[in-house]
């Protein structure tokens, strides 16, 4: 017969430290090595119940007041769905496959009610800086040239006084009342290049700064939609193995019906999966093995051996240690 597999969930590892207020992303780094640890002792209720406490019940308000706390609203929702993997894989292992589902289900709804969160966040911040940016490229195509001419102007002035003043220039009276006229200006158009040289830098920074607002909107939509890429991958792996294996536990059956052997629930297929003791030792190691144990007593949860099986794995053994032959007595020697 066709063994299923176990619904093993990718590994989980560490995210990155979050900052101060991101505190669902500590929890995740600090209970991840100790829930890992029980699961390796083959302690699946203990790991399972303890991030079960771990979990907040609803998912924490969007922080929507500026870009540090969207960011640390997005730090805080990625140390929420890791905390959603990580009791997926650990309800997975204790054998409660449909359960993990929902949790999967809780992860993906989760993290689109995140999506829709940041684009409400996101959207005045992006509509203030296409703004800005309009502003500033408007601005700097107007003043840009503005400035150089007014510089060039200014200088022209200034060098000519200059040489009148040291008499290295001789001005006729149409040239002087010309000078004049043209000093008068002088303290308006220094004015508005002095406005020009102070604005101009600030626009500049801002066209400068655009591209990294944009950019950053990007990423944090990029990141929740990674986030909802994942959780739908996972979602739709775990319905399948719960779908895939209740198909053959019903066509396992259905056979078994025709050929009028009485069916009681679960318990044909499971005991069927036992009678080849390596459907159990090829998964792996025992912590592979022992939840897949976990999964065939949810199934037929007195089934004296896969309780037996798991009992083993516990105390250090082979889950179907190889009972020893007794001795053959030796023939008694004629005297």
């Amino acid at each position: 017969m066709r063994l299923m597999p176990c619904l093993f969930l990718p590994a989980v590892a560490l995210i990155a430290q979050a900052p101060v207020g991101a505190d669902l992303a500590q929890r995740f780094n600090a209970e991840l090595p100790v829930v890992t640890q029980m699961l390796k002792e083959l302690k699946a209720p203990e790991a399972l119940a303890r991030v079960q406490g771990i979990i907040p019940a609803e998912r924490p308000a969007f922080n929507s007041a500026g870009p540090k706390e969207i960011g640390q609203s997005l730090d805080n929702m990625a140390g929420l769905i890791s905390l959603y993997r990580l009791s997926a894989n650990v309800t997975s292992e204790n054998g409660l496959w449909e359960k993990a589902v929902e949790i999967q289900e809780r992860r993906l709804r989760d993290a689109k009610a995140t999506l829709s969160d940041l684009e409400k966040a996101q959207a005045p911040i992006a509509a203030q800086w296409k703004k800005v940016a309009q502003d500033a490229t408007d601005y700097t195509t107007k003043n840009a040239p503005r400035q150089q001419e007014l510089t060039a102007t200014l200088k022209a002035l200034q060098d000519e006084v200059a040489a009148v003043n040291a008499k290295q220039k001789k001005l006729e009276a149409k040239e002087m009342t010309e000078l004049q006229a043209r000093l008068a200006k002088f303290p308006q158009e220094q004015a508005e290049l002095d406005q020009i040289n102070a604005a101009l830098p600030v626009h500049k920074q801002n066209l400068a700064n655009a591209p990294k607002v944009a950019k950053m909107l990007a990423d944090n939509r990029r990141e929740v939609e990674t986030m909802i890429k994942t959780a739908e991958e996972a979602l739709e792996k775990a319905r399948k193995a719960v779908a895939d294996q209740k198909d053959e536990i019903t066509g396992f059956n259905t056979e078994q019906v025709l050929k009028k052997v009485k069916i009681a629930g679960n318990r044909n297929w499971v005991e069927a999966v036992l009678r080849n003791t390596e459907n159990i030792t090829k998964l792996g190691g025992p912590q592979q093995q022992a939840a897949f144990l976990n999964r065939l007593l949810f199934l037929d949860p007195s089934n004296a051996g896969a309780l037996k099986a798991l009992d083993n794995l516990k105390a250090g053994k082979e889950p179907f240690p190889k009972e020893a032959k007794p001795a053959k007595k030796s023939a008694s020697k004629k005297k």
